[in-house]
């Protein structure tokens, strides 16, 4: 027991320890390391609750003091087990509910490049035929830069060039497949409080990612914060999968204050041993869980004995 509360109170400083920090500053490799970290282990420690609940809770008898009854082929038994069970089917009906809204959403992707796509665009983008203000990698197996007519009409040659190769950072980097991560961790732990935020702030991390990616390629900062300000005023929305959105003006305020001369921020040591550290916790985490359920099980099985019905006796 006590080593069991030891790790919760690790995982628990783990997921807090992030929202004390001042990441926006940080490389943002290592923020969004470290956000996506916080989220798995939310959603580890989501998963744990319910294991308690379902395999550890019913052999220390919380639900003794109201005793053994049979009510036909129901029995008190049966209904504990059932009880026990309900945070981890709440678990899976919230994972199930992300997942297929992640499919819904790549679906939706790919319809719009098929149906509104008019041409290829600059960079190898395709233009879609819309008025309205969008620049985005959309798609998550085949990801492409889409190019919104309006966005063409609107942007300055610089501001479009900026635009572009801040998607193409979100490509070059895989962000589509930390923001899957990050949502279906979401989704299991979406009862565990901070886990909107932490989201919002992995979302954040990567968007600074790709500003970084866009600036290393010799753009002003000034002209991609122009860029991302114009694009934000859009009225097209960009698909659940796409990566151009962003908090904009957390964004715009950072790069306008790096100035022209913008470097990449150094990490301190702390934040490079905090990273890896949060990483590990999550890989040990995700592989000491599903001995401690079958431990739990077997426990429950040896502890507990089933309360059974009986609708006659025997002669």
């Amino acid at each position: 027991m006590t080593a069991a509360l030891v790790v919760a109170a690790l995982v628990a400083s783990a997921i807090a320890l992030p929202h004390a920090l001042k990441l926006d500053r940080a490389p943002a490799g290592f923020a969004a390391a470290i956000w996506l970290s916080a989220l798995l282990l939310r959603a580890l420690a989501a998963i744990g609750a319910a294991v308690a609940a379902e395999v550890y809770l019913p052999v220390t008898g919380p639900l003794e003091p109201f005793g053994a009854w049979c009510a036909g082929a129901l029995s008190s038994h049966t209904l504990t087990d059932a009880v026990f069970a309900l945070p981890a089917l709440a678990l899976a009906g919230s994972l199930v509910r992300g997942t297929v809204a992640l499919l819904r959403a790549n679906r939706q992707v790919q319809t719009l490049i098929r149906e509104h796509t008019v041409g290829d665009g600059p960079g190898g983008s395709v233009v879609l035929g819309d008025g309205a203000l969008l620049v985005a990698a959309a798609g998550l197996r085949r990801p492409r830069i889409v190019v919104s007519a309006g966005a063409l009409l609107t942007l300055d040659d610089a501001e479009l060039r900026a635009g572009l190769d801040h998607e193409r950072g979100h490509i070059a980097l895989r962000h589509r497949y930390l923001l899957v991560a990050g949502e279906l961790a979401r989704a299991v732990a979406r009862f565990v409080p901070g886990t909107t935020a932490a989201a919002r702030e992995l979302t954040f991390a990567l968007e600074r990612h790709a500003d970084s990616y866009a600036l290393s390629q010799r753009h002003e900062p000034a002209v991609l914060a122009s860029a991302i300000c114009k694009t934000a005023r859009g009225t097209l929305r960009a698909p659940a999968l796409s990566l151009g959105g962003g908090i904009v003006a957390r964004r715009a305020r950072l790069l306008l204050e790096a100035g022209p001369e913008a470097k990449p921020p150094r990490a301190h040591p702390g934040l490079v041993a905090l990273a890896p550290l949060m990483v590990a916790l999550v890989l040990v985490g995700a592989l000491a869980l599903p001995f401690a359920a079958h431990a739990g099980y077997h426990e429950k099985h040896r502890l507990g004995t089933p309360h059974t019905c009986h609708t006659s006796d025997a002669t």
